[in-house]
């Protein structure tokens, strides 16, 4: 197995990053998520490897999130981090939890500092309390949402966005292709916006065990939404050796229609899905698969591809601009990039599927991405800007 070095560009200082192990006067921060582990998505893996990394270095880190199916508030200590959980309501477009915003607005008052995340959860109200407190706000930001009720509700939500990333005093995006849509959208943030990537727990991801007996495989790691584009890898799939199963990671709403998909197409037993898996099996399979394939048509980073990649697994992505930004930083040579049709969708697989090795990409570790982050929480607590 080959290695390859990325190039990187300045958003992540690779090269020049001096390493900060704690910050000289200890930090308090409260970090409101919609999500966190163990629930799985992207804005909860984000905040459980960047609260694990933040309390490596001596910050102190609360947790205010929310999960769905709670009745009344729940509170753990795990590895010396107090969570509190709030129920959330059952709604498809947004994540809500009344109590949640309440909390987290209530923290902003004696608060030392509070990291805000998702502007497309309703707790991305906390961000308010920037008139109160330092802020510092990750919107994950991606637009106007992935489907009509929700491209509705983000247009009336906008004039609200625009007090969120006023009353913020750092915004800190997870990628150059997040802060252009972001500046787009919300020009006043220009100036205060800060790009500080996604990493990868690449010890934890090398460190897996491939799963032994599996044909040639193809992975699709994320939500099963229309957005994502699964059903143009479902209908790639017959042009592809017959040998080559696809796995399919994830849930959402459009699970039963890609299941009822692939038995029109007559895929039958080279199909798999999983649902919803637990990290460790999601680092293996990414070991054991050959590509990795997002035809997602909007992103805010692309944390699946970057994981692959140091997996060792070559990647087919859809031509979007953080895909194009993620290649040409990190994946290099492991990655192809495709308009989001059957037939070149297919023949980017067939062709990664033929490369004569595998390849670990060198890609930003969570422990670097934690140390950005004290900066920017210095920076916001002393008001000097990111």
């Amino acid at each position: 197995m080959r290695k390859q070095r990325g190039s990187s560009d300045s958003s992540v200082a690779a090269g020049t990053h001096k390493r900060t192990t704690s910050p000289a006067t200890p930090l308090r921060v409260t970090l409101v998520t919609p999500g966190f582990p163990p629930d799985a998505g992207g804005v909860e893996a984000h905040t459980g490897h960047l609260v694990r990394e933040l309390t490596a270095r001596g910050v102190d880190v609360q947790v205010l999130t929310a999960r769905r199916g709670l009745v009344r508030t729940a509170v753990e200590v795990r590895a010396g981090v107090r969570i509190r959980s709030f129920p959330a309501w059952r709604t498809k477009e947004m994540s809500v939890s009344p109590r949640l915003l309440l909390a987290g607005l209530r923290a902003a008052r004696g608060a030392e500092l509070v990291h805000v995340h998702s502007y497309h959860a309703a707790c991305g109200f906390t961000a308010l309390g920037g008139y109160l407190t330092p802020v510092v706000f990750t919107p994950h930001y991606h637009g106007e949402g992935h489907s009509r009720p929700a491209k509705a509700l983000h247009r009336g939500y906008r004039f609200v966005g625009r007090l969120l990333f006023h009353a913020a005093r750092v915004v800190v995006c997870v990628s150059e292709a997040e802060r252009a849509a972001v500046v787009r959208d919300f020009p006043a943030a220009a100036g205060r916006t800060h790009v500080v990537p996604n990493g990868v727990d690449t010890a934890a991801v090398r460190a897996a065990q491939p799963f032994s007996g599996q044909r040639r495989t193809i992975l699709s790691v994320g939500r099963l939404e229309p957005y994502k584009r699964v059903a143009v890898l479902l209908r790639a799939l017959p042009a592809i050796p017959a040998d080559v199963q696809l796995v399919v990671v994830g849930e959402g709403s459009q699970r039963e229609e890609l299941r009822v998909l692939a038995t029109e197409l007559g895929l039958g037993d080279r199909v798999r899905f999983l649902g919803r898996i637990g990290t460790d099996e999601v680092y293996r399979w990414l070991r054991t698969a050959a590509v990795l394939v997002s035809l997602s048509e909007h992103e805010a980073f692309g944390m699946a591809p970057v994981e692959a990649a140091a997996a060792g697994t070559r990647v087919v992505l859809s031509d979007i601009p953080a895909h194009r930004e993620i290649t040409a930083g990190h994946l290099g040579a492991t990655a192809r990039l495709v308009d989001p049709e059957p037939a070149g969708v297919a023949n980017a697989i067939i062709e990664q599927l033929a490369a004569p090795d595998r390849i670990e990409v060198e890609v930003p570790d969570w422990g670097r991405i934690a140390e950005q982050t004290i900066e920017v929480y210095q920076a916001a607590r002393e008001d000097t800007g990111p």
